[in-house]
């Protein structure tokens, strides 16, 4: 994997990032990814299709100077290399390749082909079907993160990533669905926490992160939080927000709670306010969906 760490002196020009164009073919370490139109874009940068020379689908995450520094940026783009080259699991998304080509920056990983949103969104899901399929893959990758002393903190649906794995032997066979989670720009060591050093979306903030005096202190147990809200927005088959006066009456919790469904305890559990009260591992919480009988 490339990257580059040379130090610049301060007569060099300055930097110009010059974003990839579509059918474009960057060589890296003596192989070509061929980059195809941009897909998508977020707070980082961009995404673009790309495949390599053994024809493998992926992607190519492109990250943006928005008004940055070359040296911001470069941070950012290490921060979150270094977070997915130490998180290497089935249910997290797996990079590629890392490098820097015209003072841009790219991050190279599986092409996954929906995210849960997708899902959730889709008038013929039976949100309390994929509960179990769901659940075991997104916890079986957070335990991984959190067994390695991270928290991920930004769980969502929308970085919660659909794999179809094909049998290249049978291409006629059907896929094999697979939930991965993906983003892990925002994760950082639980020893390292700061509760207003990260920015979240108002309607997933948990309690603790806005009343940590009354509600326990910010751990890993804000993604047992998150993963209840997933599960929850699963079965109501739709996205959910809540204000922060809802969260701090318990309103998520309250709303799994009514839920017709045998899994209502479990999210309900995973959503309590108070720290201490809440469920208290990924691995607890997937024997307790495990548990339950449909």
């Amino acid at each position: 994997m490339e990257t580059s760490n040379k130090n610049h002196q301060s007569t060099e020009s300055p930097r110009i990032f010059v974003p990839p164009s579509a059918g474009e073919a960057i060589e890296v370490n003596g192989i070509n990814y061929f980059i195809g139109h941009q897909i998508g874009q977020g707070s980082f940068g961009a995404v673009y299709d790309c495949a390599d020379e053994w024809g493998n689908d992926l992607v190519a995450k492109v990250i943006l100077p928005q008004n940055r520094s070359y040296e911001a940026v470069r941070e950012e783009w290490w921060h979150e290399l270094q977070s997915l080259q130490q998180l290497r699991h089935p249910q997290i998304t797996y990079i590629h390749q890392a490098f820097e080509y015209r003072d841009t920056f790219y991050i190279v990983v599986e092409k996954c082909s929906m995210t849960l949103n997708e899902i959730i969104a889709s008038p013929n899901t039976d949100g309390e079907l994929w509960v179990p399929y769901v659940a075991r893959d997104i916890l079986n990758g957070l335990q991984y993160i959190h067994d390695h002393g991270y928290i991920h903190k930004d769980l969502h649906a929308g970085n919660i990533l659909v794999s179809q794995q094909r049998d290249p032997m049978v291409p006629t066979k059907d896929p094999v669905w697979r939930f991965k989670v993906a983003d892990l720009g925002i994760s950082r060591l639980e020893s390292d926490v700061r509760i207003f050093g990260t920015v979240l979306a108002q309607w997933m903030l948990p309690p603790e992160y806005l009343n940590a005096q009354e509600f326990g202190l910010v751990g890993k147990q804000v993604d047992v939080y998150h993963v209840g809200l997933l599960l929850l927005s699963l079965i109501q088959n739709r996205s959910l927000s809540f204000s922060q006066d809802e969260i701090l009456d318990g309103v998520p919790r309250k709303a799994a709670e009514y839920l017709p469904s045998p899994y209502a305890p479990v999210i309900a559990r995973a959503l309590r306010r108070h720290v201490e009260a809440r469920t208290p591992s990924a691995i607890q919480l997937w024997r307790e969906i495990s548990h339950t009988v449909l």
